[in-house]
């Protein structure tokens, strides 16, 4: 009598026949240290790069857009004035009037224009160029400031030239009458814009000389607040009062020109006294927008 084996062996699991008892273990990963340590010192030295070279191509822009910028003016500005006369004059929409008010008040337009182009584009070189060198480095804004006051020759001027060109006649509707004004109106008109670019002038003047002080602070003060990297905040520091003083310059002959422009016109279509409130309005509305940006 045969004895039954209590000690059988397991038949095996499906599946696990030939499975390996252990998995291989996992290589180390390489430390990293080095490159975390080297990374932020890399950023660091091209932040301080950039931010030198942002400051003589800021220099550069100012001059290059500035200089051009007025020679352009006063090449383009007599040539648009002048072709705007002639549109002016060939019109058939105005009567002869309003075209006389206009072409009184023109001539004044054009020096402001003038006066304003050199400094304009010394603020628009200035930050333009700062922000060229920081990315492309000095020789690349020089080449981005010329290219700009070309632009400005060729493109804005051209277009307006040409504009102006094109719009030279016309032919009314038949019945229709040119738009004119009385010969009152255009004296009155021309008396208001007088009279409110005086005031607008002198007003935005005055205002500029008020505000530039505690518009730099705040400026100041804004950029050593906010998140740019350190060495962009310490050659920015000497740029932004530079910036200030551009945009108070602006002033004088921007508040003179919109007086002269409005001021006309609510002369001749509601009055003089009209002209000198709005006039007042305007200094008013200025001057709370200037002292809620700079102290709020």
């Amino acid at each position: 009598m045969s004895t039954i084996n209590t000690h059988t062996t397991p038949p095996p699991v499906f599946g696990a026949a030939n499975k390996p008892n252990d998995t291989p273990p996992t290589p180390p990963t390489p430390p990293q240290e080095d490159k975390l340590e080297k990374g932020p010192e890399k950023d660091e030295a091209s932040n301080v790069w950039k931010a030198l070279r942002a400051v003589p191509s800021s220099l550069a822009g100012a001059l290059i857009v500035g200089v051009g910028g007025a020679a352009a003016s006063l090449i383009d500005v007599p040539r648009i004035t002048l072709n705007a006369a002639k549109s002016l004059a060939k019109t058939p929409y105005i009567g002869t009037n309003l075209k006389v008010m206009t072409g009184v008040l023109m001539p004044f337009a054009a020096v402001a224009g003038i006066v304003l182009s050199p400094i304009a584009g010394a603020l628009w070189g200035l930050c333009t160029g700062f922000a060229n060198g920081a990315e492309k480095g000095v020789a690349e804004a020089v080449k981005d400031a010329v290219h700009d006051v070309k632009r400005y020759h060729t493109d804005v001027a051209g277009a307006a030239v040409n504009w102006l060109k094109d719009h030279e006649t016309g032919t009314l509707p038949e019945g229709q009458e040119p738009f004119d004004i009385k010969v009152s109106g255009a004296a009155k008109g021309l008396v208001g814009g007088a009279v409110s670019g005086t005031i607008t002038g002198v007003s935005a003047t005055g205002l500029a000389l008020a505000y530039v002080v505690p518009g730099t602070i705040r400026a100041e003060a804004e950029l050593w607040k906010s998140d740019i990297p350190l060495p962009f905040k310490i050659v920015g520091t000497p740029v932004v009062p530079v910036a200030t003083a551009l945009a108070a310059c602006l002033a004088p002959a921007a508040g003179a020109l919109y007086g002269l422009g409005m001021g006309a016109k609510d002369s001749y279509t509601k009055g003089l006294g009209e002209a000198v409130v709005n006039s007042g309005k305007a200094v008013k509305e200025a001057n709370h927008g200037l002292y809620k940006a700079i102290f709020d």
